[in-house]
């Protein structure tokens, strides 16, 4: 009887363990990451495809402005598409963990895109102002998730890495820096350096953390 005991008690611990690390097993979240860094590449390559496009056109149609401006609904698209796939990819796992992070994640990005176009649009003859705020929306947003996984996950390097990005982003915020990124009918095209920097984040920063919780696998 104390030997069925023993090992219904070894059961009870093997299955415990095995929950433990699936649990903490975020490899199948690494993919979601991958996308987000994918997307957002694909977002500055069609920026400065229709960049090109626009310098050899005397004339700009206005179906062409609009589809210029319309890329910035190609981000929220894309993420709002990987969000779903890894959402339902989840479900067949029943990770309550990585779920709650992924929703998380879903809720920042494409929240934080829908707010950054809708102050585009509600200020838009205020140029100057957009060009700090609206990526100051977008990293604000980012590294909120980054701190929450950070410290959800109990991961010392996510949480170093976001407090690094957060004391540069606030470097950058105060130099006023401008970074060259065109040249547009023999116009400079510049850009404020804390954008930069927010795309790098939000493209390779994604896809490095991706590549990161993929090894890092429940250990």
């Amino acid at each position: 009887m104390s030997q069925k005991i023993a090992e219904a008690l070894e059961d009870v611990n093997l299955i415990k363990k095995v929950i433990d690390k699936t649990q903490n097993d975020f490899s199948k979240v690494s993919g979601f990451f991958i996308g987000i860094g994918a997307v957002r590449i694909l977002t500055c390559f069609l920026y400065a495809l229709m960049f090109g496009v626009m310098k050899r056109m005397e004339d700009i149609s206005l179906v062409i402005w609009g589809l210029f401006r319309g890329i910035s609904f190609v981000s929220v698209m894309g993420y709002f598409i990987v969000y779903l796939i890894y959402h339902n990819k989840l479900k067949q796992f029943k990770n309550e963990l990585s779920m709650s992070l992924i929703n998380i994640w879903g809720l920042l990005l494409v929240g934080g895109e829908l707010f950054r176009i809708f102050f585009h649009m509600v200020s838009y003859e205020k140029a100057g102002n957009n060009q700090f705020i609206q990526p100051l929306f977008q990293f604000v947003f980012v590294m909120i998730g980054c701190f929450v996984m950070g410290f959800v996950i109990q991961d010392k390097l996510i949480q170093r890495v976001s407090f690094v990005m957060a004391f540069l982003f606030l470097i950058l915020a105060g130099t006023g820096l401008e970074v060259r990124v065109a040249d547009f009918h023999g116009n400079d095209v510049k850009i404020n350096a804390v954008t930069v920097f927010t795309t790098v984040i939000l493209s390779v920063g994604m896809i490095l953390m991706g590549l990161y919780l993929k090894k890092r696998k429940g250990e």
